[in-house]
């Protein structure tokens, strides 16, 4: 509905209060202030929330997930490209009109993955899960391997080393313990796997075994699948070793898409891929490498959940890694679907989740691409009554993710500049089956997420999200902040949007393994689909919020104020460490500072014309257009064309992935990259690019606000 004809908007509000009048959502008041909107519009955006959350279907999230879950989705193969074509007929359906956005990316392939014992005693490993009678085409279930493994023959004595941090290698250093020309076997947990690959790789071993510990996330958790959620003895958790932290997508053309035109690298010098080999193991398989192990004893945190004291090695146990792995250039298609918005239609938000997946991948991630299907059904239930929303929704299904976010890198990459101009934010759903709610994102949508937990209802429950989130608390619940690891890292990390993930989980141990399957799901870790449903309800509400307001509600003071407690944490960091790079980092608390001011007076001079009334005039639209204007663009004076100091892919210069994580956020990374190195004139020089954005940030927020 156009803001140029308030009646039409209200006619179709009207149709559908008896949409909501049975809806699901949490219990709001009509009366409560909705940020960033305006009196009527306010009353009647409650009235399209409440009519799409009732709209979503637990039931209709089941079907969805049996349909995708009952085979394997691995990309590359015709399981996934089953579930493609099986979302575009589902959505089709819905009204909407999806299609393909497909891109050739270079990917690995296993043809042959043998790993044998070969001191004190002769066994070759087993490479994959029993399986049980009710799984479907378990034979098209791929092996454990490693994406972006290369292929090699090696053979050594084996050293453990814990979990793989530079604090564990530096433990093993303590021990007079060398891994170099060794197998390193490191169990998964603490950092992404790729980073065990790396530190192995950087001091000199042949290659790597990562196997789950009964520890982390099976029998010393509970009960072991079937009987009970978490990882038995024969499970595998298979995953990519891609160097996300150098940069995701398409190992031969970071930051260009990969479509036809685009040069492509040499894969020799692929920045992001390991140089060793690496493979899985279940913890059934690396028990007798363990027993064996000789050397001294283990440090108590290199302890696992096995039934025996653990030694570090070497001594007794030597292995031979043949992987015959090819490399070869595979087509992944993202599903794109786009509600064209009635009044700004060149503005987006989108919403997305990956619908590939390792095995069958019932929790990752037909969980979440479910939940955004799920979206699409309902919102197409408001568009056949006549709703539209103000902004563009886009809905998308991201192929390649496992791998390392291939359809969601080179999709941003082909258009950025689009992405850059017009994208208010991201919403990723990755992993939704669970009973506990959980959210990541940048400061500035904080309250977004709030308010949305807030008028959905927990599962099962009388309390909303929100509630059951805060628990005891006096002080609103922690947002995790962003690092890498799914779909959203292309949007914030190199683009500058902002971005937020929605997450339910449950302890279990199914992780990449042929046992994440619908059994497992309901039985254990969803039954009923309910957070599925739950899941879409706070995406889709965040959505709408977004798509629709009259002035968009982020809140960039308090992104200021996280910038200041950074930079204050980081001086204290520095000041005690002796040597620390001679760094002047004052400026920047002080420019945190100003940008927490600006932004606070332009979220005001915001509030104030929202409360006003005076919205629909001719004075009231060229203010809400520039104060629009500006809240889009805040984000992305967070980012630099420097690059981050030996990572040029990362732009955001106040969160990426830790170059010894992975996964897990570094704050002010380029400062905190060159400081850990001792580097000082480029710690410098990451601290003035961050001064000038932040200055840059605080003046265009004051001008915004006039």
């Amino acid at each position: 509905m156009s803001r140029s004809l308030p009646g039409a908007r209200l006619a179709a509000c009207t149709a559908l209060v008896s949409l909501a009048a049975a809806g699901t959502a949490a219990a709001q008041s009509p009366d409560a202030p909705l940020p960033g909107y305006g009196g009527e519009h306010a009353a009647q955006q409650r009235a399209y929330e409440a009519a799409f959350q009732n709209g979503v279907s637990a039931a209709g999230a089941g079907n969805t997930s049996r349909r995708l879950s009952r085979s394997p989705g691995l990309i590359g193969t015709q399981g996934v490209r089953d579930d493609a074509l099986y979302a575009l007929d589902r959505l089709r359906g819905f009204g909407l009109a999806p299609r393909l956005a497909s891109y050739d990316v270079w990917i690995s392939k296993p043809r042959s993955i043998a790993v044998t014992m070969t001191a004190p005693t002769q066994r070759r490993l087993a490479n994959k899960e029993k399986g049980f009678p009710w799984q479907v085409d378990f034979d098209d279930v791929v092996v454990g391997y490693n994406a972006y493994s290369p292929a090699a023959d090696v053979a050594g004595e084996v050293v453990y080393a814990n979990y793989g941090r530079p604090e564990d290698f530096a433990a093993l250093d303590a021990l007079g313990i060398s891994v170099k020309d060794r197998i390193v076997l490191t169990r998964y947990g603490q950092n992404f796997r790729g980073v065990k690959v790396s530190q192995a790789e950087r001091r000199g071993a042949r290659g790597v075994i990562i196997y789950s510990d009964p520890a982390d996330d099976g029998f010393k958790k509970g009960a072991v699948y079937p009987d009970g959620p978490f990882r038995p003895a024969d499970s595998i958790q298979r995953g990519s070793i891609q160097y996300l932290w150098q940069h995701p997508g398409d190992p031969l053309t970071p930051g260009r898409p990969s479509i036809p035109g685009t040069p492509r690298l040499d894969p020799d010098k692929a920045a992001n891929i390991a140089r060793i080999p690496s493979v899985p193991i279940s913890y059934g398989e690396a028990e007798p490498l363990l027993r064996a192990l000789g050397g001294p004893a283990a440090p108590e945190s290199f302890q696992g959940g096995l039934d025996f004291p653990y030694h570090v090695g070497p001594g007794s146990t030597a292995v031979r890694l043949n992987l015959d792995i090819d490399y070869e250039a595979t087509r992944v298609s993202n599903v794109i679907a786009e509600i064209p918005g009635a009044v700004h239609p060149e503005q987006k938000v989108v919403v997305g989740g990956h619908l590939d997946a390792w095995t069958y991948g019932a929790v990752d991630n037909n969980s979440g691409w479910t939940a955004v299907t799920e979206i699409g059904r309902s919102l197409g239930r408001l568009l056949a009554r006549g709703w539209r929303p103000d902004r563009t929704i886009v809905l998308a299904g991201w192929d390649g993710e496992e791998y390392g976010l291939l359809g969601s890198t080179e999709y941003a990459e082909q258009y950025a500049r689009d992405i850059r101009g017009n994208v208010i934010a991201y919403v990723n759903m990755d992993g939704v089956a669970g009973a506990t709610f959980g959210g990541t994102g940048v400061p500035s949508l904080d309250d977004v997420l709030y308010a949305a937990t807030g008028a959905v209802s927990k599962p099962g429950t009388a309390n909303s999200v929100y509630d059951s989130w805060k628990g005891d608390r006096t002080t609103p619940p922690e947002v995790d902040r962003p690092g890498s690891g799914s779909d959203y890292t292309a949007f914030l990390d190199r683009l500058g949007v902002p971005i937020l993930n929605v997450e339910f989980s449950s302890p279990s141990g199914e992780y990449h393994s042929a046992y994440d399957e619908t059994m497992q799901v309901e039985r254990f870790i969803d039954p009923g689909y309910l957070s599925h449903a739950a899941a879409a309800r706070i995406s889709g509400v965040v959505a709408l919020r977004l798509a629709n307001a009259d002035v968009l509600p982020l809140r960039y003071s308090a992104y200021a104020r996280a910038v200041r407690e950074y930079v204050e944490d980081l001086r204290k960091t520095q000041a005690s460490t002796p040597g620390a790079a001679p760094t002047d980092l004052l400026p920047l608390v002080e420019a945190a500072t100003a940008w927490e001011g600006a932004a606070g007076r332009l979220e005001a001079a915001a509030d104030a014309l929202v409360a006003s009334g005076d919205l629909e005039s001719t004075r009231g639209a060229r203010l809400a257009a520039r104060f629009n204007r500006e809240l889009l663009r805040q984000e992305r004076r967070l980012t630099t064309t420097l690059g981050l100091p030996g990572r040029p892919w990362f732009r955001h210069q106040v969160y990426a992935p830790g170059v010894t994580t992975g996964y897990a956020v570094q704050n002010l990374p380029g400062i905190r990259d060159a400081l850990t190195s001792g580097d000082a004139p480029t710690a410098q020089k990451y601290a003035d690019a961050l001064l000038a954005s932040l200055r840059a940030a605080a003046a265009a927020a004051d001008r915004a606000a006039g």
